[in-house]
């Protein structure tokens, strides 16, 4: 059902103001907090990595090695976490 005003006549003592909605910050470079998981195409011989982005608005998502700005870095601080505790 779509939006539509109240109407003045049947409700004469309500106020309709605009909501002031501060607009979502949406920031075009996307820094890179961790790699989370690795998956790897076996035909292919490809690996992938889910990455987690700084920033919350940005989503998940799985990105070529090729593809992750830093990459050496990065991967080895994943490769890191991920080595058994001895």
């Amino acid at each position: 059902m779509p939006y539509c005003p109240a109407d003045k006549e049947l409700f004469p003592l309500k106020n309709q103001t605009p909501l002031n909605v501060p607009p979502v910050e949406q920031s075009e470079d996307k820094k890179i907090k961790k790699v989370i998981k690795e998956r790897i195409f076996r035909g292919k011989n490809q690996r992938e990595y889910l990455v987690r982005y700084r920033n919350p608005v940005h989503e998940d998502e799985w990105l070529a090695e090729s593809e992750i700005p830093d990459s050496n870095k990065c991967l080895r601080r994943f490769r890191h976490e991920r080595r058994p505790k001895a």
